[in-house]
């Protein structure tokens, strides 16, 4: 080729022997990140109660009733307090990437820190995917509709309704889906219409908002046969309980010629803490 002609020694030979370093692209390209949503969608509120052991006691009301009044007559109280649940920690995984003396030394484009990252990230996309299993077992594990049905408006209306009979209220709901339901979705007019004429962005997740709840996209969802599992719930549905935020540390191993192995690693657990406040459906594909 013209560009290694015409000196001696020629290019070829001088990178060869290293006279002339070769150069890194500082661009990276990470890793492609899922939306992770789940944290975001349900109670993370338990943390604090949980100060020793791995389990923490969730006490959950139930519904009392009126008395009529009778002058003269004593009041009888009632137990408002239903069987207790529990979320167990459970979980205590970790990702790892390292990086040897000599990339350290010749790396320009930043491994070690986006390397970090990437670990961080891996965790975060294993707890969204772990909460992502408790989709199907909410409402006593019926599931709504067919697998591998086109999500309509019909099934939204459905899944607000089987919740509103059951008096779950109407605030903090959410609605998860995949990239499926996000497709189907674009054919609602009403979604349209409420969430696209503003122009504004999509971001982590969230593709709108309809019928009082956010509508959020995760591509962590658990498979069914043809479709996934989504769902549509309130916050309280299931409760995470982070033990050990995701960290990272770095480690020398010196006299592994490694000059650095990044770990992050996180402990939690999940659970569904009130079964009724939630119902899955089935998406178009997986």
């Amino acid at each position: 080729m013209a560009y290694n002609t015409g000196s001696d020694p020629t290019l070829a030979e001088l990178i060869t022997a290293k006279f002339i370093p070769e150069m890194y692209s500082k661009d990276v390209f990470m890793a492609t990140r899922s939306n992770l949503v789940a944290l975001s969608a349900f109670n993370t509120s338990f943390r604090k109660q949980l100060t020793k052991g791995s389990k923490v006691w969730i006490p959950v009301m139930t519904e009392g009733s009126t008395t009529e009044v009778t002058p003269g007559t004593e009041s009888v109280a009632s137990d408002l307090l239903s069987t207790a649940v529990s979320i167990t920690i459970d979980n205590w995984r970790y990702a790892a990437s390292e990086v040897s003396k000599l990339i350290q030394i010749e790396d320009i484009a930043d491994y070690l820190n986006k390397s970090a990252e990437q670990n961080g990230v891996d965790l975060q996309k294993y707890i969204d995917t772990s909460v992502g299993v408790l989709y199907s077992t909410l409402a006593s594990s019926s599931v709504y509709g067919q697998d591998g049905q086109t999500f309509t408006d019909e099934i939204f209306r459905a899944l607000v309704e089987g919740l509103d009979e059951l008096d779950i209220p109407d605030e903090n709901r959410v609605l998860i889906g995949d990239s499926s339901t996000k497709r189907d979705m674009l054919d609602i007019e009403k979604f349209i219409s409420n969430n696209y004429k503003s122009g504004e962005p999509v971001v982590t997740g969230k593709i709108g908002e309809l019928y009082g709840c956010k509508v959020l996209k995760s591509n962590n969802l658990t498979a069914a046969t043809t479709g996934n599992y989504g769902v549509y719930a309130h916050r309280d549905a299931i409760g995470i309980v982070i033990q050990s935020e995701p960290s990272v540390n770095v480690y020398n191993l010196g006299w592994k010629f490694i000059e650095a192995r990044i770990v992050a690693d996180a402990a939690w657990g999940a659970d569904v803490i009130r079964p009724t406040f939630g119902k899955a459906f089935y998406t178009r594909k997986s």
